[in-house]
């Protein structure tokens, strides 16, 4: 069946999680899961921060053509992160472990609802894909969660060790202060309250080297004040909890872990991957030869997905 036969994806939805309603993008999957020998296949997507699940939509379109559209896609935004009527404008700030509950309340929901639709056929199975601190949130859902049917975690570019040690963590550090992130956001209201919109976006687009449509979503979804203090009040809490690599839960599930590193990144610096090189010789840790910064999704999405699609083929003809 082509996979344009039935609807449009993704779904845009707002799924209320524990009570948090969540920027959500689904892609259904074409295939029958009732006749799924092997049940449900769900790839659920974490962002990085700032955690607009918008920005990855290009990099789940085409893990969903390259794998024909049998397979389920779930990407969620992080609370407080994207501008729209999901975000109930309460002022809250969301840190670091606000987000991991979140995650795991959604990988909850996600199990929930991939069960009971199918619950003649085999447990849904589950790939958690992180990018950047979706990597560190994915590895602490997988241990919170070792035996609810998630086969693979991928750490794309993965801050998952002294994020406040790296180049940019040492560099960006005194922007994510509580009285700098108050002015920052008080600088992007102003700016929207001033300049038209498609001026906000050209500026937006010229100081950022985004292209219009992801400058679009930056200045849509992104750039609200009260959004880009919960970005940078995020930031600050990593710089604070993400301190020693997690060696006991990769260790335990070393086998389900790909680790994706960028050649230069001041974010997952290469030290970093020399590390898990070093203490898990028999890991798949890889680095980049294909040039993937570690913004990957505004230039590399293509790239990123093809891998991410041959993963998954990989570990489906192995089991």
């Amino acid at each position: 069946m082509p996979i344009s036969s039935l609807f449009e994806r993704p779904l845009r939805t707002t799924w209320n999680a524990t009570g948090n309603l969540t920027e959500t993008l689904w892609w259904p999957s074409v295939r029958e899961k009732m006749n799924d020998p092997k049940g449900t296949l769900v790839l659920f997507v974490i962002p990085g921060n700032p955690g607009v699940i918008e920005y990855y939509k290009e990099f789940c379109d085409t893990i969903f053509r390259e794998r024909e559209g049998n397979i389920e896609i779930v990407g969620v935004s992080h609370l407080g992160h994207s501008h729209g009527d999901h975000n109930q404008g309460d002022g809250r700030l969301y840190s670091l472990q606000d987000q991991i509950n979140h995650k795991i309340a959604i990988f909850d929901e996600l199990k929930r609802k991939f069960t009971s639709e199918h619950s003649h056929s085999v447990a849904p199975r589950f790939v958690l894909c992180g990018h950047s601190i979706g990597a560190f949130i994915a590895t602490q859902l997988l241990r919170s969660r070792p035996d609810h049917g998630i086969i693979q975690v991928y750490a794309l570019f993965p801050t998952l060790q002294h994020i406040h040690k790296t180049p940019n963590g040492r560099l960006l550090s005194p922007l994510f202060h509580p009285t700098n992130t108050t002015l920052a956001s008080s600088l992007i209201a102003s700016l929207r309250f001033i300049l038209a919109p498609h001026i906000f976006t050209l500026l937006v687009k010229l100081c950022t080297s985004q292209s219009v449509a992801y400058a679009k979503i930056t200045t849509q979804k992104l750039l609200h004040g009260q959004v880009v203090k919960n970005t940078l009040h995020m930031a600050m809490t990593e710089m604070q909890q993400v301190q020693e690599l997690d060696e006991e839960v990769i260790k335990e599930n070393l086998e389900k872990f790909v680790f994706y590193f960028g050649e230069r990144d001041d974010w997952a610096p290469i030290e970093h991957y020399e590390i898990l090189c070093k203490k898990f010789p028999n890991g798949k840790v890889f680095i980049c030869q294909d040039g993937c910064p570690h913004a990957f999704v505004l230039t590399h999405s293509e790239i990123m997905a093809a891998k991410v699609s041959k993963w998954i083929e990989a570990h489906e003809v192995t089991t």
